[in-house]
């Protein structure tokens, strides 16, 4: 009996584990509704934050971090994406005509995403 309450003992120190790790990949509620609200969220937390059909249109997005992050049907033409982390962040029917900065190579884009040099995706 004793060897089931050392067991059940690390598995909850894994699952404690698993709950922390998850809390801080999570976005910053702030950032989001920022970002939403404004168009525009520099440095920001965006990582797995939804952001389908943001207007952020000229918005400065510089040092943000849209790790998996799911920007759907939103507008980020003529945004400034330098240095921005974009890795794993789908940007299906996205127009990023103009965008400046923007590093593309492991987003999810399709025909509907308009690049940053104004042609339909998929952006590379």
């Amino acid at each position: 009996m004793r060897r089931a309450g050392v067991s059940l003992r690390w598995f909850a120190a894994g699952l404690a584990a698993l709950a922390t790790a998850a809390t801080v990949m999570a976005s910053n509620p702030d950032d989001v509704q920022r970002a939403l609200s404004t168009g525009s969220c520099k440095d920001c937390d965006l990582v797995e934050a939804n952001l389908s059909g943001i207007n952020g249109a000229n918005g400065d997005f510089s040092g943000a971090n849209f790790l998996d992050a799911t920007i759907y049907g939103g507008t980020l033409r003529g945004a400034n994406l330098t240095g921005a982390t974009l890795h794993g962040a789908n940007l299906k029917l996205v127009d990023m005509t103009g965008a400046v900065g923007p590093v593309l190579d492991q987003t999810i884009t399709d025909e509907r995403t308009t690049c940053p040099d104004g042609t339909a995706g998929p952006c590379r």
